[in-house]
């Protein structure tokens, strides 16, 4: 096992060189125990999901494969001086992920319900996990030694743990029975933790085939000494983050339990969607929910640079199979990167299967770059320096719009599908051309509207620049290949980017620095294609 040690909080009175000489000296003493290191925010901005977020705090400085390396946190603190409940929650991933990723919507649910939180990062695998649990444990004794600043009640601390986040979560829950609440979410169930830790409440999904419930309810049984609610959801997936918006009730439930075992956080004020008008600029930083179809009531979050001219912008599209997700899931490990290189960002909303089909779902997409392009004064970008990201099933849907809108700067497509027809070989109610078009046979009609929505068969040399970034471990990997020749076959200005080794999903690339080049050049393909003439 690696040697790991949390520093001694350092004073920081004296000149700057006084202190940094005593912080070397204090990271070369890997021995000494502390109770906490300075509560000092490195990220101006917070963590781009939430405003008024302190972003990137070292709240653990510990020695890994001989070098000193830190574990950083994001804290949010409700507006007021009330000490309120918290809630540390722990991203799963399974040897990837990060705070910010896997957890977007946990993050703006206990926002919206008034509590505290602090979202932390830990020691990924291949490291041993009883390295991570010391992480948590540490990162929970940051939060207490921190609480008057945190604006939180010391005695009145629950842990939030996702997927391998979970399993942390319990471990660290056993070796502090301070503590009091855990909430599992999506758990694969290791040995029950001691009957005298906290109450805890299981979120699982009711169709999870990685770790049936019957698992959850075991576990839940196997603590009779001490309370353990389960919330079973109808129908869902081992990932919280996979989970339609049908299942989303879940949170509600999340927030009731909350209330009753950690006790109410504060009473925000009602969250309204912003309606952009023509009289006044809007941001700068992050501004939450502009509505940009009230029709369909859709809604956008936008990251506006503080600039004194128009500049570039990206449009950003989340995936989830064309059935999941939101603005905040999948996607956000690119808001830091985008925002810290100057360029504004605007991460969307879409209709969701099987509430509607996909044309309904481009159809919102171009009404969202409509949108932008009318208010880019408001937004202070210049219309003419836009470039549009998907990843996933918004990756299809970015390629397409690529071959349609020859306004656009460029087009970022991540593992994108290209072609829809090798999916209608074998045609199930849960196929793509199924969900996507109600395709029950394959007859001509069937087979004209899968190419009409197939980038690959719309390919010209006139095309905005597209970059396709591809994982090589994954079986999207394929079509990004065929997507390559097609371009190239039409003489369009394009770069296949591909990651080796990498599987699917951009969250699951988090923390694996093999893979982290990535964002260097998403940023670097949006600075060349919308660079000021």
């Amino acid at each position: 096992m690696l040697l790991l040690a949390t520093i001694a909080a350092v004073p920081q009175h004296g000149s700057t060189a006084a202190v940094e000489h005593r912080r070397t000296a204090a990271l070369r003493n890997l021995g000494t125990v502390a109770e906490c290191l300075p509560l000092e925010p490195r990220a101006s901005h917070g963590n781009y999901l939430i405003p008024g977020t302190r972003g990137d705090i070292v709240y653990r400085i510990a020695e890994s494969r001989g070098e000193p390396a830190t574990r950083a946190l994001d804290a949010y603190r409700q507006p007021g001086g009330t000490r309120l409940p918290a809630v540390i929650v722990v991203h799963g991933g399974n040897g990837a992920g990060s705070r910010v990723s896997f957890v977007g919507q946990l993050l703006e649910t206990l926002t919206a319900a008034g509590y505290q939180w602090v979202s932390i990062d830990y020691t990924l695998a291949p490291e041993t996990s009883d390295v991570a649990v010391a992480d948590v444990q540490a990162a929970v004794a940051c939060v207490r030694c921190h609480a008057h600043e945190l604006g939180i009640d010391a005695e009145r601390i629950a842990l939030l743990g996702e997927d391998s986040g979970a399993d942390l979560v319990t471990r660290a829950a056993a070796r502090d029975h301070s503590l009091k609440a855990v909430v599992l979410a999506g758990a694969a169930f290791g040995p029950a933790v001691s009957p005298r830790s906290a109450p805890a409440l299981v979120i699982h999904g009711g169709a999870d085939e990685d770790v049936p419930i019957a698992r959850a309810e075991a576990w839940c049984d196997a603590r009779s000494a001490v309370s353990c609610d389960l919330i079973s959801v109808a129908g869902a997936s081992h990932r919280v983050e996979n989970w339609y918006p049908s299942q989303w009730t879940y949170k509600t439930q999340l927030v009731v339990w909350l209330n009753r075992v950690l006790g109410p956080g504060a009473t925000p004020a009602a969250a309204a969607a912003t309606r952009i008008d023509n009289a006044s600029r809007v941001g700068p930083g992050l501004v939450k929910d502009i509505t940009y179809d009230e029709t369909h009531n859709l809604t956008l979050d936008a990251w506006l640079p503080d600039a004194t001219a128009p500049g570039p912008a990206a449009v950003l599209v989340h995936g989830g199979g064309w059935e999941a997700g939101d603005k905040v899931t999948y996607i956000t490990p690119l808001f830091e990167p985008l925002a810290r290189a100057g360029i504004a960002w605007f991460s969307i909303d879409y209709r969701l299967t099987p509430e509607v089909r996909h044309p309904d779902q481009m159809s919102d997409l171009r009404q969202a770059v409509t949108f932008v392009r009318q208010h880019a004064e408001r937004f202070q970008i210049d219309p003419a320096r836009l470039v549009v990201i998907g990843e996933s099933a918004s990756g299809q849907m970015a390629a397409l719009l690529a071959t349609e809108d020859s306004r656009l700067a460029g087009v970022v497509s991540f593992y994108g599908v290209y072609d829809f027809l090798p999916f209608a070989a074998t045609l199930t109610p849960r196929s793509l051309p199924a969900r996507l078009f109600g395709i029950r046979a394959l007859d001509a009609s069937a087979e004209s509207l899968l190419r009409r929505y197939s980038p690959i068969f719309h390919v010209r040399r006139e095309m905005p620049p597209l970059l396709l970034l591809h994982g090589t471990a994954e079986e999207l990997w394929k079509q990004g290949q065929a997507m390559d020749r097609a371009l190239t076959a039409a003489g369009a200005r394009h770069e296949l980017y591909a990651l080796e080794g990498a599987p699917h999903g951009m969250e699951n690339w988090e923390g694996r620095r093999e893979w982290a080049a990535y964002k260097d050049k998403v940023v670097s393909f949006v600075r060349d294609v919308t660079r000021s003439n």
